[in-house]
């Protein structure tokens, strides 16, 4: 959906919308880091590559986290059966 032309507007932005507590706020802080990853001029293929690294990284330390969990409910689910 094109966006509407008005003769009187120049694209100054009057206020700023970065408002705490408003859906899309970003932080000075996330601001930052955000231009640093755009300056980075990374391509669709090194993306992917970055995003399947982090993903893998965060994907074994949920298995043993979860592995761990399983492991605590089936201790605690033997040791109450165990008691009946």
């Amino acid at each position: 959906m094109a966006r509407k032309k008005y003769d009187d507007d120049d694209g100054r932005t009057i206020v700023n919308m970065n408002v705490d507590g408003m859906k899309g706020y970003m932080s000075p802080e996330m601001q930052a880091r955000k231009q640093e990853i755009e300056h980075l001029n990374l391509t669709k293929k090194e993306r992917r590559a970055l995003f399947w690294a982090s993903y893998k990284l965060v994907a074994k330390s949920l298995l043993i986290f979860m592995t761990c969990f399983g492991l605590a409910i089936l201790l605690v689910w033997l040791w109450l059966r165990q008691g009946i």
